[in-house]
């Protein structure tokens, strides 16, 4: 009897609703603070999660700034991908704005306030069932696009693999994930390969990204009638221990995570587990072709991947 009410009162600790509740004082000063800048919202990220975790607080900002008419500053350090002592904006080294800086951010002192977690800010429950794929792409074309050098080693490792149109992407994420998606079989992952293949006959080859070198060694050794491509990513998973916490320096971490999803979004079709990197592919390239092969859990249905399965759902009603 104990234990269940332990259980629950760690259930109801990890709860969005209780977080929200607990971060209400910081994030009424936040918003007090933000509104002295005149037109500007400037937040400084400092999340330990995943890349594209933080890439979900940023699309929530932006819906934030868009509402409001604000202009977003946005700016992310330390955590699992910047340097030890916070002196470098990776989300700054990774991604640039597309509209210069209002004459306000010029003339006057900007506060920036620090965010550790997205219920500081209390955008999910107001924008999470308002986003839709192609919207939340245009948003954030709206507003920022990989940096330069980061394009140029996407376009450098298309040229060199041939990654195309014709070029079928496959993203199996394991490590951590089980938790928040329904498992699926190395096995049933390449049946699912080996049918998209036979249903899409102009796909002519594989590319195929994860963060379990056993799962691409299986991948690799599996029978297909197209040739597979391998991504170039050198930093993958140790055992059972996901990449970002296995060591790696975190500014080459968030480099090879955001090359590999547009490395995904370079294809002509994609097959994946449920990733927030992969399903990000999808952002970046609002045409390409998803097929998600399992569900997110129904505690971890966020976007982008639930939206993604919500529509391959109605598709396949109405197929």
């Amino acid at each position: 009897m104990l234990r269940k009410v332990v259980d629950r009162a760690k259930q109801i600790r990890r709860s969005e609703g209780f977080k929200h509740s607990v971060a209400t004082p910081r994030r009424i000063s936040l918003h007090a603070k933000q509104r002295l800048n005149r037109g500007m919202f400037a937040i400084e990220i400092q999340e330990n999660s995943g890349f594209f975790s933080v890439m979900q607080m940023v699309l929530f900002i932006l819906m934030y700034c868009e509402e409001k008419c604000l202009t977003p500053c946005i700016s992310a350090r330390g955590g699992l991908y910047g340097d030890p002592e916070g002196k470098l904006d990776w989300f700054g080294a990774f991604f640039e704005p597309v509209r210069t800086a209002p004459v306000a951010a010029l003339t006057h002192k900007i506060r920036t306030s620090t965010v550790r977690d997205l219920v500081q800010l209390g955008f999910r429950q107001r924008y999470e069932s308002r986003l839709q794929l192609r919207s939340a792409s245009e948003l954030f074309y709206a507003h920022y696009r990989p940096a330069a050098h980061i394009l140029d080693e996407v376009d450098a490792v298309c040229r060199e693999s041939g990654i195309g149109a014709s070029t079928l992407g496959a993203h199996f994420r394991g490590t951590d994930k089980p938790s928040e998606a329904v498992p699926i079989s190395w096995t049933a992952f390449c049946q699912h390969v080996d049918a998209t293949l036979a249903d899409n006959p102009h796909l002519t080859d594989i590319f195929v990204s994860s963060d379990e070198p056993a799962f691409l060694a299986f991948f690799v050794a599996w029978p297909f009638r197209k040739p597979v491509k391998v991504a170039p990513a050198k930093l993958l998973a140790r055992g059972s221990t996901p990449v970002h916490f296995s060591g790696y320096p975190g500014i080459e971490i968030g480099r090879e995570a955001l090359v590999s999803s547009l490395l995904l979004a370079s294809c002509g079709y994609l097959v994946k587990t449920p990733s927030y990197l992969s399903a990000w592919s999808r952002i970046f390239n609002p045409s390409l072709p998803v097929k998600l092969v399992s569900p997110p859990r129904p505690d971890a249905f966020w976007f982008p991947d639930s939206r993604l399965w919500l529509e391959q759902a109605a598709q396949e009603k109405a197929a």
